[in-house]
């Protein structure tokens, strides 16, 4: 299923007022609506994400720490596949934790970790947790075979 499917899951919505969102309503708006495709997806990242969010990015021995650093680090990605696109493919939610499975593809049009641009598709398939608390993300871990990225793009092999 993709993320355009996923679209209105979860929304329940009244006569009076929405109900409160759960975890994973968060995580799947994070999914949606929190990329650089997105023009607003900055806005969607100070409404849902923690101020002081923990993110652990591909088992680096430190994470990124705060919601101003996340958000310029991501835009760096972004920079770098401006045409991504991400396919939702599994999503399990367990009390305040949400796991999800989605495919990313996308162009090679900017720079991206220091590499200049090459022009080459990349497909990766990569692995999220999310903790939500307070109706905001407090901490998330993103995994993804990043060699199979630099091997896509042509700058390592194996």
């Amino acid at each position: 299923m993709s993320v355009n499917e996923k679209r209105e899951i979860g929304r329940t919505e009244d006569s009076k007022s929405m109900t409160t969102p759960s975890p994973k309503e968060i995580a799947l708006r994070f999914n949606r609506d929190g990329w650089g495709t997105n023009p607003n997806w900055q806005t969607v990242w100070d409404e849902i994400v923690s101020p002081n969010v923990i993110h652990h990015f591909n088992d680096e021995p430190e994470p990124i720490v705060g919601l101003e650093n996340n958000k310029a680090f991501n835009a760096s990605l972004f920079d770098g596949f401006p045409d991504i696109v991400c396919t939702l493919e599994e999503i399990i939610a367990e009390g305040d934790n949400v796991v999800y499975k989605t495919t990313l593809k996308g162009t090679h049009q900017g720079t991206f970790v220091g590499i200049p641009p090459t022009g080459k598709v990349i497909q990766v398939t990569d692995f999220t947790l999310i903790k939500v608390r307070d109706k905001k993300i407090v901490e998330w871990w993103y995994t993804c075979n990043f060699l199979a990225v630099m091997e896509q793009l042509g700058v390592m092999s194996r």
